[in-house]
Protein backbone atom coordinates (compact mmCIF):
# COMPACT_ATOMS: atom_id res chain seq x y z
CA UNK A 1 0.00 0.00 0.00
CA UNK A 2 1.37 3.76 -0.85
CA UNK A 3 0.60 5.98 1.68
CA UNK A 4 1.72 9.91 0.45
CA UNK A 5 2.68 11.62 3.41
CA UNK A 6 2.46 15.67 3.62
CA UNK A 7 5.28 17.19 2.75
CA UNK A 8 6.86 18.82 5.75
CA UNK A 9 10.47 20.01 4.47
CA UNK A 10 11.29 23.42 5.01
CA UNK A 11 12.20 26.24 2.64
CA UNK A 12 15.54 25.37 2.71
CA UNK A 13 15.28 21.91 1.13
CA UNK A 14 11.81 21.33 -0.12
CA UNK A 15 10.27 17.94 -0.32
CA UNK A 16 9.45 16.48 -3.74
CA UNK A 17 7.89 13.10 -2.23
CA UNK A 18 7.14 11.89 1.28
CA UNK A 19 5.55 8.35 0.97
CA UNK A 20 4.99 5.37 3.44
CA UNK A 21 5.06 1.79 2.14
CA UNK A 22 3.53 -0.99 3.78
CA UNK A 23 1.98 -4.43 3.36
CA UNK A 24 -1.57 -4.90 2.06
CA UNK A 25 -3.75 -5.86 5.14
CA UNK A 26 -7.09 -7.48 4.15
CA UNK A 27 -8.41 -7.20 7.69
CA UNK A 28 -8.12 -3.69 10.00
CA UNK A 29 -8.85 -4.98 13.75
CA UNK A 30 -12.59 -4.59 13.88
CA UNK A 31 -12.88 -7.17 10.79
CA UNK A 32 -9.98 -9.25 12.76
CA UNK A 33 -12.48 -9.40 15.98
CA UNK A 34 -15.34 -10.09 13.35
CA UNK A 35 -13.57 -13.12 12.04
CA UNK A 36 -12.28 -13.90 15.44
CA UNK A 37 -16.24 -14.52 16.98
CA UNK A 38 -17.38 -16.19 14.01
CA UNK A 39 -14.50 -19.01 14.07
CA UNK A 40 -15.37 -19.29 17.81
CA UNK A 41 -18.60 -19.47 17.53
CA UNK A 42 -17.93 -22.10 14.76
CA UNK A 43 -15.88 -24.16 17.04
CA UNK A 44 -18.09 -24.26 19.83
CA UNK A 45 -21.60 -24.70 18.38
CA UNK A 46 -20.95 -28.42 17.10
CA UNK A 47 -19.88 -29.05 20.36
CA UNK A 48 -22.90 -28.08 22.22
CA UNK A 49 -25.20 -31.74 21.74
CA UNK A 50 -22.01 -33.37 22.70
CA UNK A 51 -21.27 -31.97 26.49
CA UNK A 52 -20.94 -34.33 28.78
CA UNK A 53 -19.61 -37.15 27.29
CA UNK A 54 -16.28 -38.74 25.68
CA UNK A 55 -16.98 -37.46 22.13
CA UNK A 56 -18.02 -34.17 23.44
CA UNK A 57 -14.18 -34.14 25.42
CA UNK A 58 -12.85 -35.41 22.07
CA UNK A 59 -14.25 -32.41 19.64
CA UNK A 60 -13.48 -30.34 22.47
CA UNK A 61 -9.93 -30.78 22.00
CA UNK A 62 -9.66 -30.96 18.85
CA UNK A 63 -11.52 -27.72 18.43
CA UNK A 64 -9.56 -26.22 20.89
CA UNK A 65 -6.22 -27.00 19.30
CA UNK A 66 -7.31 -25.85 15.65
CA UNK A 67 -8.92 -22.42 17.39
CA UNK A 68 -5.00 -22.37 18.95
CA UNK A 69 -4.05 -22.64 15.96
CA UNK A 70 -6.08 -20.10 14.19
CA UNK A 71 -4.81 -17.45 16.31
CA UNK A 72 -0.81 -18.30 16.65
CA UNK A 73 -1.51 -17.55 12.16
CA UNK A 74 -3.43 -14.25 13.29
CA UNK A 75 -0.61 -13.10 15.34
CA UNK A 76 2.10 -13.96 12.91
CA UNK A 77 -0.14 -12.00 10.43
CA UNK A 78 -0.55 -8.78 12.48
CA UNK A 79 3.89 -9.21 12.93
CA UNK A 80 4.13 -8.57 9.43
CA UNK A 81 1.81 -5.64 9.25
CA UNK A 82 4.27 -4.01 11.18
CA UNK A 83 6.59 -3.63 8.26
CA UNK A 84 7.15 -0.51 6.19
CA UNK A 85 9.25 1.63 4.63
CA UNK A 86 9.28 5.30 3.97
CA UNK A 87 11.19 7.13 1.33
CA UNK A 88 11.63 10.77 1.75
CA UNK A 89 13.36 12.49 -1.59
CA UNK A 90 14.58 16.50 -0.98
CA UNK A 91 16.76 19.04 -2.89
CA UNK A 92 19.63 17.67 -1.25
CA UNK A 93 19.32 14.10 -0.13
CA UNK A 94 17.01 10.99 -0.47
CA UNK A 95 16.45 8.89 2.65
CA UNK A 96 14.95 5.43 2.75
CA UNK A 97 13.92 4.13 6.34
CA UNK A 98 13.54 0.29 6.09
CA UNK A 99 11.63 -1.24 9.13
CA UNK A 100 10.92 -4.93 9.14
CA UNK A 101 8.95 -7.05 11.73
CA UNK A 102 11.25 -7.03 15.38
CA UNK A 103 14.10 -5.80 14.03
CA UNK A 104 16.34 -3.02 14.20
CA UNK A 105 15.27 -0.13 11.58
CA UNK A 106 17.76 0.25 9.13
CA UNK A 107 18.35 3.60 6.91
CA UNK A 108 19.85 4.66 3.73
CA UNK A 109 20.77 8.32 2.33
CA UNK A 110 22.14 9.69 -0.58
CA UNK A 111 22.31 12.18 -3.04
CA UNK A 112 19.09 12.66 -5.67
CA UNK A 113 21.60 13.38 -8.23
CA UNK A 114 23.97 10.00 -7.86
CA UNK A 115 20.57 8.13 -7.14
CA UNK A 116 19.17 6.02 -10.50
CA UNK A 117 16.12 3.82 -10.14
CA UNK A 118 16.21 0.07 -11.78
CA UNK A 119 13.08 -1.60 -12.85
CA UNK A 120 13.85 -5.31 -13.50
CA UNK A 121 10.78 -6.76 -15.27
CA UNK A 122 12.51 -10.03 -16.07
CA UNK A 123 13.19 -11.18 -12.28
CA UNK A 124 11.98 -14.43 -11.71
CA UNK A 125 11.26 -14.09 -7.90
CA UNK A 126 9.48 -10.99 -8.03
CA UNK A 127 8.07 -9.37 -10.92
CA UNK A 128 9.17 -5.56 -11.14
CA UNK A 129 11.57 -5.80 -9.60
CA UNK A 130 12.48 -1.94 -8.08
CA UNK A 131 15.77 -0.86 -6.63
CA UNK A 132 17.40 2.41 -5.70
CA UNK A 133 20.87 2.60 -6.88
CA UNK A 134 23.62 5.39 -4.98
CA UNK A 135 26.82 5.37 -3.62
CA UNK A 136 28.31 1.81 -4.82
CA UNK A 137 24.86 0.30 -3.04
CA UNK A 138 21.46 -1.39 -4.57
CA UNK A 139 19.11 -1.33 -1.85
CA UNK A 140 15.43 -3.13 -2.53
CA UNK A 141 11.78 -0.96 -2.68
CA UNK A 142 8.70 -2.32 -1.61
CA UNK A 143 8.78 -6.27 -2.24
CA UNK A 144 6.11 -6.62 -0.05
CA UNK A 145 4.22 -4.22 -2.94
CA UNK A 146 1.99 -5.76 -5.66
CA UNK A 147 4.15 -5.40 -9.25
CA UNK A 148 1.49 -2.69 -10.10
CA UNK A 149 2.18 -0.76 -6.90
CA UNK A 150 6.19 -0.87 -7.68
CA UNK A 151 5.53 0.58 -11.26
CA UNK A 152 3.46 3.25 -9.42
CA UNK A 153 5.98 3.65 -6.86
CA UNK A 154 9.33 3.88 -10.18
CA UNK A 155 7.11 6.55 -11.57
CA UNK A 156 6.63 8.49 -7.99
CA UNK A 157 10.17 8.31 -7.46
CA UNK A 158 11.53 9.14 -10.98
CA UNK A 159 9.00 12.08 -11.21
CA UNK A 160 10.57 13.27 -7.38
CA UNK A 161 14.17 12.62 -8.42
CA UNK A 162 13.50 14.92 -11.45
CA UNK A 163 12.05 17.75 -9.38
CA UNK A 164 14.93 16.97 -7.07
CA UNK A 165 18.09 17.23 -9.65
CA UNK A 166 15.96 20.50 -12.09
CA UNK A 167 16.01 22.84 -9.11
Amino acid sequence: MLRVLDNLGDRNDPTFLRVRLAPNRSLDSNGTKVVFCVIAFGFLLPIIPFIGSPIGVTLTIFSGLTFYLFLTLLQKNFQQGSTFEEILISKNKIIVVHQEKNKQQMTWECNPYWTKVHLDTNNRQLKNYLTLAGKGKHIELGAFLSPDERLELRDKIQNALAKANST
